[in-house]
């Protein structure tokens, strides 16, 4: 049988090549080539290798004319690179493409996977040119640079003879055209991939930003990191710089439990890596003497491990943490892998920041809330301690003060006048007791909402006038001018007169004795939104700013050192506000230090209803 190709079967294999061009799937572009090899070519069988250049590996990724279960069970082999260069060496070379291995009389069979027929592998070579079983035909592929990207095994000639030069001339030609279909799959290929290591990163740094808490952050962070880098065993490191300490945070495979229990020193291959901030990739972990170093792994020398150790930094620069990865010792990290790790750690950091100040902001707030329910409790203990002390003494002081009455009139005998002053500075001292005693229970009844409201129409007008004219001998006595700017047209609103008249009553008593001697207190009215508004303007000491969010707080007093003196306790502005509150209407003040104060409140005009 002629063993040379004819033209028109050279012809079908250009015409595919025309199908190769314009295929960018690596796979299925090797399918075509193997196709053109057996179908066009007259060889039984194929094998087509592309080169993995992460692992420096030559992988089979197509085959052709064995079994079903034999090409399932050869399918993804591998075979380093170093080893075919090998075999390229010793082999005849027949072109820039073709590689022409004949096999020696005794040849090694265990160096064959697999066979197109085992029955003929020991037979002899019969002619020269007769095609032996053990045979191997090789046919490379190149990138532009001529390195080795790929090649072909063709079995099996259907002629049982070794290649023609008609032959080697058309795969000659077949291969210079294959490979830069190869080239051009194999820059779309890895176009891909990095579009899909992108969007991978983005998913993975976007899942990263999610409000969870730490160990949450470290989980999606090691799926995340497993998608473009895989590896079967991680550990997460923070870094305390301050206690010096590597803190175990996160870890998967055998050796988990002993590394999250084990906090140890920064030391070793991680300590190394947290100090220069710099990527480190040990081929075997086990013969590296640094990672005797790091907390927790147990080294175990019957076995072997790659590792990639990645610095988690901070987008200040800060290291604050370190991530360990390792896998099979047969698989490599490459450099690919590591300028993809450095963005995705960066983005982890940052999380891992992140998650960490919400963990801390968490803390904050529980802590607070807690002293906050702390201070409730005491708060609430200390109204219910006012408020028994103010009932129990109510009854004592109004029997103390009905006998002091009776004595000062003489009722049980003549009074001598110093004795009567006596009596009269007592009976003062009771009343403000007295008086104290009653809001500290209106205040009670304010908090325990048990205080009720006895409405009857009021003039607010001439309620003013009342109070002005109840404290006119204390203004008097400061030389102050009082000044009320309406007349008795206000509209009238339906309201518990007693609690507003206490209202303006402790409103302008503050202004008397909060404004120097010879001071202005000017009073007036007007309508708004619905509602009557009165206020009292001073000429007074005014409120410092610290203090103005606090104007209205049970038992607080502005300059307090200067005002305890005269009795008060701080809770006549507290007690106003929730009497107008409880009317409908609403307290408020303007106050510059050393200038004055203007409070006002409101009562809406219409019908109140008690509650």
């Amino acid at each position: 049988m002629n063993n040379v190709v004819k033209d028109s079967s050279l012809e079908k294999a250009l015409s595919v090549t025309t199908a190769m061009m314009s295929t960018r799937d690596i796979n299925q572009l090797f399918d075509l080539i193997v196709e053109s090899v057996t179908g066009s070519f007259g060889f039984e069988g194929c094998d087509a290798y592309i080169l993995d250049a992460g692992t420096d590996e030559f992988m089979l990724i197509n085959t052709r004319g064995y079994s079903e279960t034999n090409s399932k069970e050869l399918l993804g082999g591998r075979t380093p690179k170093h080893t075919i260069m090998n075999d390229l060496e010793v082999a005849e070379r027949l072109g820039r493409f073709t590689y022409l291995y004949k096999a020696q009389p005794g040849e090694d069979l265990s160096r064959y996977y697999g066979l197109l027929h085992p029955e003929r592998a020991s037979l002899p070579r019969e002619n020269e040119d007769d095609w032996h079983e053990l045979d191997v035909l090789y046919i490379v592929f190149e990138d532009q640079m001529g390195n080795v990207v790929g090649f072909l095994e063709p079995d099996g000639p259907l002629n049982r003879k070794l290649p023609s030069k008609n032959l080697i001339l058309n795969l000659e030609i077949f291969a210079s055209l294959a490979s830069i279909a190869v080239a051009n799959a194999e820059l779309v290929d890895e176009l891909n991939r990095t579009i899909e290591n992108y969007r991978i990163l983005s998913d993975a740094t976007v899942a990263l930003q999610e409000p969870v808490d730490l160990k949450e952050t470290l989980r999606m962070l090691a799926d995340g990191f497993n998608k473009i880098v895989p590896f079967d065993e991680i550990s997460v490191y923070l870094i305390d710089w301050d206690r010096n300490l590597m803190i175990p945070a996160f870890a998967t495979g055998p050796f988990a439990e002993q590394i999250m229990s084990d906090i140890g020193p920064i030391s070793g291959l991680a300590g190394e890596v947290a100090r220069s901030g710099r990527v480190e990739i040990v081929e075997d972990s086990w013969e590296d003497p640094r990672i005797e170093s790091i907390p927790g792994v147990d080294i175990n020398e019957d076995e072997g491990q790659a590792m990639m150790c990645i610095p988690l930094k901070s987008k200040a620069g800060d290291i604050v943490g370190v991530l360990d990865l390792f896998r099979k010792k047969e698989r490599q990290f490459t450099r690919h892998e590591y300028e993809i790790s450095v963005p995705f750690a960066t983005h982890a950091a940052a999380a891992i920041e992140n998650a960490r100040l919400r963990e801390e902001l968490r803390d904050n707030f529980e802590s607070v809330r807690m002293a906050y329910e702390d201070i409730k409790l005491l708060d609430q203990a200390k109204d219910s301690l006012v408020n028994t002390i103010s009932h129990e003494l109510r009854t004592p002081l109004t029997t103390i003060m009905g006998y002091l009455e009776m004595a000062s009139e003489g009722i049980y005998g003549e009074v001598p006048p110093k004795l009567k002053d006596k009596f009269s500075t007592m009976l003062g001292s009771i009343n403000r007791i007295n008086t104290l005693v009653s809001k500290m229970l209106e205040m009670s009844r304010l908090q325990e909402e048990t205080l009720s409201l006895e409405l009857e129409p009021v003039n607010l007008a001439t309620i003013a006038r009342e109070v002005v004219g109840d404290l006119a001998d204390e203004a008097m006595a400061r030389n102050h001018e009082v000044n009320v700017l309406f007349g008795n047209d206000l509209p009238v609103v339906n309201a518990d007169r007693l609690r507003l008249r206490d209202v303006l009553a402790a409103l302008l008593d503050n202004a008397i004795r909060y404004s120097q001697d010879g001071g202005t207190i000017t009073i007036g009215a007007d309508i708004l939104a619905g509602k009557v508004h009165i206020w009292i303007r001073d000429t007074g000491m005014g409120i410092a700013d610290d203090d103005k969010a606090k104007i209205f707080d049970k038992f607080f007093l502005a300059d307090a050192g200067l005002t305890r003196e005269d009795g008060r306790v701080g809770i006549g502005l507290f007690v106003s506000r929730e009497i107008v509150r409880k009317h409908g209407g609403e307290m408020w003040f303007e106050s510059e230090k050393d200038v004055g104060s203007t409070f006002h409140f409101t009562v809406p005009i219409g019908k109140a209803t008690s509650p």
